[in-house]
């Protein structure tokens, strides 16, 4: 029995003299059912169920707790058995006491089972994912994983945990303990290996550059039905990332066993239902991009008072040269920014604007596509009232 969180009932009939002072019965009621929502990161909803005995006319219901950390402001109570008739009257809390009296009117003498809601600090959830390729890198493995921190002074016995999604499932969790739980896995979950190249971010001449340049490599999974998943939302987490491997066999002639390969460690961004969770791998060096800007005039140019010119449009054209040095095509996906107002007046692929200052080029690479055969893109846009202050990134 949970010996931090107390319950007691003591009479006080209508009409009849009640003493000031607190009667504490020792006899406690069991939880005759208690449900934890972790659906919230930041505050666990604890809602018990007990069966209380009252009597004909008014009862004090004493609730406290000691050591359990309660926030008062949110305890609440509501007769089940029957709501139409018990009524609670009041609450009232003691002077330096972590407790509660509320005052419950019964028609007659009863056993009344009520439910008592609370939100409860210090019981905490971590979510962390495991994710293992397939060899091809055309799937994987994905689970998910709860883990649950008990540090609220409170030990649950047989409590109905949810998380938020899924179904709800009993567990005992007592005070100091840590569980890790299997909440979901998903068999052979489509993924797309992604190459990303920011303008922002990237060598646009990379044969400058010292080092050899790598473009941020990346499984992209998509969280929607047709992936098998979609019905929730995935929360934030760790990820650790896994690729299966043939391993030699035994004996020369048997089988080759399976093994995983520890290929990256990232973090899983909150992923509603029907969008996109990029997860990085590491780097691709299989893959050369190249952008100039051809052309950069100024026109429409506007003076003060002064002739000074204050404000000006552009005319911007900008060369992608890109190259694939692999046996297979790839994925790559080109990110601009373009600071302040702009317009694209002209382009070779289409594009896909992510916000007001950001396109993307979603783009396959044919297999071995280097020098007369290399990727080409070209457009032309126009900055409108430059005034030549604009931040460079928002």
């Amino acid at each position: 029995m949970n010996k931090t969180i107390w319950l007691a009932a003591t009479l006080a009939l209508a009409g009849v003299f009640r003493s000031e002072a607190r009667v504490k019965l020792v006899a406690l009621p069991e939880r005759a059912r208690v449900v934890v929502s972790l659906a919230h990161p930041d505050a666990t909803l604890v809602e018990e169920e007990r069966v209380i005995a009252l009597q004909k006319g008014v009862n004090q219901v004493d609730f406290s707790w000691r050591g359990v950390s309660i926030d008062q402001d949110s305890i609440q109570v509501r007769p089940l058995t029957s709501p139409n008739k018990v009524v609670v009257l009041n609450t009232s809390y003691p002077p330096n006491e972590n407790a509660l009296i509320w005052e419950i009117v019964s028609p007659g003498a009863q056993e009344e089972r009520v439910r008592i809601s609370y939100l409860l600090s210090g019981l905490t959830r971590e979510i962390a994912y495991r994710a293992v390729a397939e060899p091809n890198e055309k799937a994987l493995t994905f689970r998910n994983y709860l883990r649950l921190k008990n540090n609220s002074g409170e030990d649950l016995t047989e409590a109905e945990l949810g998380i938020g999604y899924g179904a709800g499932f009993k567990k005992t969790i007592q005070h100091e303990e840590t569980l890790e739980l299997l909440s979901e896995k998903v068999d052979l979950l489509p993924i797309k290996k992604i190459l990303t190249w920011d303008a922002t971010r990237q060598p646009w001449n990379p044969e400058y550059e010292k080092n050899t340049v790598g473009l941020p490599l990346s499984y992209v999974i998509k969280n929607d039905k047709e992936s098998k998943l979609g019905t929730h939302t995935l929360l934030p987490g760790k990820v650790r990332i896994f690729i299966k491997t043939r391993e030699q066999a035994e004996k020369a002639g048997g089988p080759a066993g399976e093994g995983v390969a520890f290929i990256g460690e990232d973090w899983a961004q909150l992923t509603p239902a029907d969008r996109e969770l990029k997860l990085a791998i590491g780097q691709g060096r299989d893959v050369k991009v190249t952008q100039k800007k051809m052309k950069d005039d100024r026109k429409n140019m506007r003076r003060n008072n002064d002739n000074n010119v204050v404000l000006w449009d552009t005319e911007e054209l900008y060369q992608v040269e890109i190259e694939n040095f692999k046996k297979e095509p790839a994925d790559l996906v080109i990110s601009e920014r373009f600071p302040g107002y702009w317009k694209m007046v002209e382009s070779t692929h289409p594009f896909e604007r992510k916000d007001a200052f950001t396109i993307e080029y979603k783009l396959t690479l044919p297999a071995e596509s280097t020098g007369a055969k290399k990727t080409v893109l070209t457009f032309n846009l126009n900055r409108i009232n430059v005034q030549g202050n604009e931040p460079q990134s928002y």
